[in-house]
């Protein structure tokens, strides 16, 4: 039997080629898709955390900026302060580094992080932050500024001598210009005693020893240009009331800090030895809102009470003491370097007796008020995203 030739056109088979191609095709697209989909899920993902953990460190480095604490003020220059982790919750934290550059200006680094689930950071930013610092203005001319009637008395003495205190030297300049010793606007001073008797007192030195000043009014004691009494109020460290024991400083850890959440720790003026050297740059604002007796101990800083106030038992304050109210200050009395303003708001005499001391510093006025300055950022090019 003769073999048979198979036509040409004979296409039996060539369907399951074709499908077996479509399959492939299709399989190669639904594959693409798939991956694109899954790149894209991700990508956005990622963009997500990424957001995330800008916005972290944003939230970081304004958190640094608002929160200020005079511990900053007093780190030395080309020092790094590492702040603890703070989470912000869904995964999310911030840790910034303070870094003095010069006497006024900051760097504030803040690393922003997402965590997946585990603990392990799905993404990080680092933002920096320039800022600079706003310290208050206190004008104090006088070693006592007061207003309304004064009684004087006792061993006690108002110079308005510039007075660096001892161990300061490397901290402040030469003694400046000598300042009123008390500064007033009635010239209203009762005095008893040998110490204080005579005309101006003879316990009062300065210059001159009293100065009557008809621009010293109820607004002296409460608008310092840039600032006001409320202003420096609402930022106090420490609010007090009623009678404080034995204010001194304190320190923690080894090497030893600061402790500044103590609040009978109001910083340490002295140096040498039986002191706490890390808190010699600790300048907190105190706040009485009602009267208040401070009875022994030292500290710094700036001193506000609203009411009157009661200094005893050889109480040292280094810095300025603004008071809306009387003082007293009797027996051991206080010891106050810097400046004492009162204002007698009822207009009842304050009365500064026993061996109590106003000395006028001009560098412990400018230390405090250096120590309780704030930040600010500059007015351009404060801010870059590092990483």
């Amino acid at each position: 039997m003769p073999l048979r030739t198979p036509r040409l056109s004979d296409e039996r088979g060539i369907a399951l080629a074709i499908a077996v191609f479509a399959l492939v095709i299709i399989g190669a697209l639904v594959a693409g898709t798939f991956f694109i989909g899954r790149l894209e899920q991700r990508s956005g993902v990622n963009t997500m955390f990424a957001a995330q953990a800008a916005e972290a460190a944003d939230a970081g480095s304004a958190a640094t900026i608002t929160g200020w604490t005079s511990a900053f003020n007093g780190r030395a220059v080309n020092t790094d302060t590492v702040l603890p982790v703070v989470s912000l919750g869904g995964g999310n934290q911030y840790q910034s580094t303070v870094r003095r550059l010069s006497s006024a200006s900051y760097l504030i680094r803040t690393e922003g992080a997402h965590l997946d689930a585990g603990g392990t950071v799905q993404s990080r930013r680092l933002v920096g932050a320039f800022v600079k610092l706003l310290t208050p203005s206190i004008p104090v001319q006088g070693a006592l500024t007061v207003r309304g009637s004064l009684t004087l008395g006792g061993s006690s003495q108002i110079d308005g001598t510039d007075h660096v205190p001892a161990g300061w030297g490397a901290s402040c300049p030469l003694s400046g210009a000598p300042a009123a010793g008390i500064r007033t606007n009635t010239g209203t001073i009762n005095t008893n005693g040998a110490n204080c008797g005579g005309s101006p007192p003879g316990c009062v030195t300065g210059t001159p020893p009293v100065l009557v000043d008809a621009s010293v009014t109820a607004s002296t004691f409460t608008d310092f240009g840039s600032t006001s009494f409320d202003a420096l109020a609402a930022a106090a460290t420490w609010q007090i009331s009623g009678t404080v024991n034995g204010i001194a400083p304190t320190s923690t850890g080894s090497p030893a800090t600061c402790r500044l959440t103590d609040s009978n720790n109001w910083g340490e003026p002295r140096t040498g030895a039986g002191t706490v050297p890390s808190c010699f740059s600790y300048f907190p604002i105190i706040y009485a809102p009602g009267n208040v007796r401070i009875t022994g101990g030292r500290g710094q800083g700036i001193l506000l009470v609203r009411g009157d106030l009661d200094l005893s038992g050889g109480v040292e304050f280094y810095g300025p003491v603004i008071v809306l109210g009387n003082v007293t200050s009797t027996g051991t009395g206080g010891h106050v370097y810097g400046g004492l303003l009162a204002s007698n708001a009822d207009l009842q005499p304050s009365t500064i007796t026993g061996n109590s001391v106003v000395n006028y510093s001009a560098c412990s006025v400018a230390r405090a008020l250096a120590g309780v300055a704030v930040a600010t950022p500059f007015a351009e090019r404060s801010w870059a995203q590092l990483y």
